[in-house]
């Protein structure tokens, strides 16, 4: 399977192209509840890696396919900081990528390790997340390794803010009954407010997730804003747009596979992004059985 999906247009980071570091099974630190992904128990190590040789040819075949890009997406089927060679991927990456930006998103699990760390200030952004202060609150929502610390954790993120140069970002996605008090909401205020972050971005779930819980209501959200940006932070609350998401994307069955394996798409989303022969192939791969329609809160997804 392709390690490149995409590319994704979003309103804060423009055209995407992703590029997951692990593309066969999911590697992760975390078991979210709200994962896009499967549930699988968290793990501490890669058992699955791929040679820096091998994602450089992938990228630099796409970045001949696809012009428009804005940045280059390093994420995972998982978490990519857990990827054992990514110091010396980013090294070289700078030597194909051209003017396109390098983004990273990951939970931030790892900041704490200095050669993650040391790879991580080679990224022109970087997006951590944050879903919890408290242990007992954080073990419940991300449902980490037996080996991650919390304490480790906060105190990484600190000391990566501190000396990054780059663009900082954060997120947070709220849990109805989990990570939703106000209490809780006041404490990571508290926490991010002395970083220097671009933004910080707040959601709830809106995709399928990987165990029964269910997304806050929008007011709640609101009222959430309201308290980060009186502590000073720059917060957005995402609102789609179908002008800001139109692409007539025009893929391949194994690229559409692929993306939505690791982003579940709406049947809006899928209509404004797919070309229409993109549009008859995942109907084909619909009917077939490979790729499924589901409903996640009277809104019907497509999904690997």
């Amino acid at each position: 399977m392709s390690i490149i999906f995409g590319p994704i247009k979003s309103r804060r980071f423009g055209e995407s192209l992703g590029v997951d570091l692990s593309p066969s099974i999911k590697q992760c630190n975390y078991d979210c509840l709200y994962c896009e992904l499967e549930g699988k128990k968290a793990i501490d190590t890669m058992t699955e890696v791929l040679s820096v040789e091998f994602i450089l040819h992938e990228i630099e075949v796409a970045l001949k396919r696809f012009h428009n890009i804005d940045s280059i997406t390093i994420t995972a089927n998982g978490e990519p900081t857990m990827y054992p060679y990514l110091y010396e991927l980013m090294l070289r990456l700078e030597d194909i990528k051209g003017d396109k930006k390098t983004l990273l998103l990951s939970n931030g699990a790892l900041l704490h390790d200095v050669s993650v760390a040391r790879a991580c200030m080679l990224f022109d952004k970087v997006k951590f997340s944050l879903d919890a202060i408290t242990p007992s609150v954080f073990k419940k929502i991300d449902r980490p390794s037996k080996d991650i610390s919390l304490d480790k954790i906060l105190a990484g993120l600190y000391e990566f803010c501190r000396d990054y140069s780059g663009e900082l970002y954060a997120e947070i996605l709220f849990v109805k009954g989990v990570n939703d008090s106000i209490d809780e909401v006041k404490k990571m205020a508290r926490f991010l407010a002395p970083m220097n972050l671009m933004r910080l971005d707040i959601s709830t779930i809106d995709r399928p997730p990987a165990y029964k819980v269910e997304p806050i209501d929008c007011e709640r959200l609101e009222e959430f804003g309201r308290i980060f940006s009186e502590y000073g932070i720059n917060v957005l609350i995402p609102k789609r747009t179908k002008s800001d998401e139109r692409l007539n994307l025009s893929l391949s069955k194994d690229e559409i596979i692929k993306l939505l394996s690791l982003r579940p798409l709406s049947e809006d989303e899928v209509s404004m992004r797919f070309s229409k022969d993109s549009i008859e192939v995942l109907e084909e791969l619909t009917k077939e059985g490979v790729i499924k329609l589901r409903e996640n809160s009277g809104v019907k997804f497509y999904e690997v």
